[in-house]
């Protein structure tokens, strides 16, 4: 969602006055205008939020989804219609509705959601932050169940306002001196928004405690108290019940100073730093601007028994899943040292987690510690058993831990938005992971088992959104990465049914958007596949293997400018990007047509699935390099050949037939600029069409 300011409304025209937050309400030159029907108020909200033209299929993907096109087609022209006479009948112009784009001009409109965005960008909370509640939850309430994908897209939507609103109302927090009382607006807002936020909190305990009202500083840490221990059964942080003990004991309040050196809060009571390491100041974060970098080495199994290691490679990656949500640090999957990447301009704090596995009587163990790489010096250890039933404590410790020792402040309503599984899906849990590691081997026979076991899940947990994630993403992907294996309609169909049902399941799942996104794309709706794939962008937008994935997409369905600026904020993000991600970077840069770029990123990419080799073979050819194209073309059909999967034997003809056939390109421009690359370099591809599978 947009930050930038559009709060001032233009001068000197007339403007429709569109409120999002609440009931949806519509006003020009202060005169309602009565839009009735429930889809055609959605779709005008959904216009005024998103800022770009929208084609007519993705309306009605977003809109109709479970109705048939033609039908679907014929309710998006009626509500256009009925928008049209009342906008004609109130003499507004700003609608734009032609054959294949619908959109607002957004020099006519002004929207609620801008004036939150704007002043909270300047460090001011709008006096619709104090009201008493979340209004992120309000947007677009009474019309947030026309249907289930726009209902994802509104949940969505509504996480990334919030998270805007509460990263400027933090700065502006730290930035503000005790007993300000835009500090104090700020702080307010931030606990409407969040009522876990105990930075907010003390800054309020403190504020109220200095002119005299202890009972209001009393109250404000018993609502922290409550809520908890309703929500979260864990206590204040030692901060908090530190400073409400120096309150009831009327001492001088410690960490009175002002907060541009906040202190660090943890969400909960961990063992204090030793007194000589000195964690950095914490340093405004997000994307392009990060400056914490937590590296994440690879854990040491030689001590767990083989059984039990899917068990520590699952925690380090959903660990590194989790991490990666927090915009406060960028997470390098590496330990030891930032490569070759551009670093972020400014001062750049590198800390690396690093872990070894041990079976001892009471089961699995980890131990963890954290380095800060220019001092060499250790900044905390953890032992934490390793088993499902303390998998999201042991997880969530780690996180606390980490945010303490940087100095980052992480509200436990945060931290418990990112771990969402219930106890007693620990075992549907476990069968995932085991799952999750089959999937990684990349054999049939692996990948077979894995699908049992989601299957499992499904059939025991049957609202466990991840197994319907993995199954789509299998079903998605079992074409690339087993050479030989075909696309088809008919499991193209089941992936898009698996991913619809882990979307509605959890709609803040950046891995369901992403698997729901492709499920689209590989089915030829393209629209649809964009609307998802931004949809995962945004939810995720600090992970890079979500950047990566959803600019692959985009690259398919043609937006280029949009799949390049993807690609290139993962790079920025991947401090040490290994082979896989190189194999997406050079299909997107041959998508961009920088063929250059294309076989640099192909060199590095792996071989496992040897993809990236047919497409630098034609980018090759298309640089007038053609014998040095078909040499490496040669070379992928040896590697094709020695993974082949298929049942008839693997000749140069159907081996071309699968790679060209593999990818959902939509645009035949592009496709026959690979399919020519290839021809040129020797292969056989009379008789090819595109997207003819």
């Amino acid at each position: 969602m947009a930050t930038e300011n559009k709060a001032a409304k233009p001068s000197g025209r007339r403007i429709l006055s569109i409120r999002a937050i609440g009931g949806l309400e519509f006003r020009f030159e202060d005169r309602a205008i009565d839009i009735t029907g429930k889809k055609s108020r959605a779709l005008l909200g959904y216009l005024a939020i998103e800022e770009r033209r929208e084609s007519r299929e993705r309306l009605v993907g977003l809109f109709w989804s479970e109705s048939e096109e033609g039908r679907a087609r014929g309710s998006l022209r009626q509500c256009l219609h009925e928008i049209r006479e009342k906008f004609h009948a109130a003499s507004f112009e700003g609608l734009e509705a032609g054959k294949q784009f619908v959109s607002l001009d957004r020099g006519r409109i002004h929207l609620d959601i801008w004036d939150l965005l704007s002043q909270a960008g300047k460090g001011v909370a709008h006096p619709r932050l104090l009201e008493g509640d979340d209004v992120s939850e309000r947007i677009l309430a009474d019309v947030d169940n026309v249907d289930p994908v726009f209902h994802t897209w509104i949940v969505a939507k509504r996480q990334s306002f919030r998270g805007t609103l509460t990263r400027n109302l933090e700065a502006a927090l730290r930035a503000s001196a005790p007993g300000d009382a835009a500090g104090e607006k700020c702080a307010t807002a931030l606990l409407n928004l969040d009522q876990t936020h105990e930075e907010a909190c003390r800054f309020l305990m403190r504020a109220r405690a200095a002119r005299g009202d202890v009972g209001g500083a009393l109250n404000v840490y018993n609502a922290l108290w409550e809520v908890l221990d309703r929500e979260h059964d864990v206590e204040p942080s030692e901060q908090t019940q530190q400073l409400v003990a120096q309150i009831k004991m009327a001492q001088p309040l410690a960490g009175a100073a002002p907060a541009a050196k906040p202190s660090a809060p943890p969400v909960q009571a961990v063992p204090a730093l030793p007194e000589d390491i000195h964690p950095p100041a914490p340093r405004a974060a997000g994307p392009g601007d990060t400056k914490l970098v937590v590296s994440v080495a690879g854990f040491d199994v030689s001590g767990a028994r083989r059984d039990q290691h899917y068990l520590v490679h699952g925690f380090r990656r959903e660990l590194i899943a989790s991490l990666v949500r927090f915009r406060e640090w960028m997470v390098c999957e590496q330990g030891g040292g930032v490569g070759d990447q551009q670093l972020p301009s400014g001062p750049v704090s590198e800390f690396v987690i690093e872990a070894s596995a041990f079976q001892d009587e009471g089961g699995l163990r980890l131990v963890l510690m954290l380095r800060e790489v220019a001092t060499k010096a250790y900044l905390w250890s953890e032992r934490l058993q390793i088993s499902m039933a303390k998998w999201l404590d042991a997880q969530q410790t780690v996180v606390r831990r980490l945010a303490t020792a940087v100095n980052v402040h992480l509200s436990a309503g945060r931290l418990a938005s990112q771990a969402k599984t219930r106890a007693e899906d620990l075992k549907a849990y476990d069968l995932w992971l085991q799952g999750q590691a089959l999937v990684l081997s990349f054999l049939p026979t692996d990948w077979h088992r894995a699908v049992e076991l989601f299957q499992e899940v499904i059939a025991t947990t049957p609202d466990f959104a991840p197994a319907y994630s993995s199954l789509a993403q299998l079903h998605n992907t079992i074409h690339y990465a087993h050479p030989g294996v075909f696309r088809s309609v008919e499991r193209m169909n089941q992936a898009l049914e698996y991913a619809r049902t882990a979307t509605r399941l959890d709609p803040v799942d950046s891995r369901g958007q992403l698997c729901l996104g492709w499920a689209y794309a590989l089915s030829g709706n393209f629209e649809l596949a964009a609307v998802h794939h931004a949809l995962a962008e945004e939810l995720n937008d600090n992970d890079p293997w979500t950047l990566l994935s959803a600019g692959l997409g985009f690259a398919f369905g043609g937006d280029i400018d949009r799949a390049g600026q993807l690609a290139r904020r993962a790079l920025h993000l991947t401090l040490n990007p290994n082979p896989i991600h190189w194999r997406y970077q050079a299909i997107i840069r041959f998508m961009d047509r920088d063929y250059e770029g294309c076989i640099a990123a192909a060199e590095l990419a792996d071989t496992v699935v040897p993809n990236a080799l047919g497409w630098k073979a034609s980018a090759l050819h298309h640089l007038g390099r053609d014998a040095a194209a078909k040499a490496e073309l040669a070379k992928f059909y040896e590697i094709v050949a020695g993974r082949w999967f298929g049942n008839d034997a693997p000749d140069r003809k159907i081996m071309t037939r699968w790679f060209l056939h593999a990818f959902p390109i939509r645009h035949r421009e592009d496709w026959e600029r690979l399919c020519d690359g290839l021809a040129a370099a020797g292969a056989p591809v009379v008789g090819l069409k595109h997207d003819s599978w």
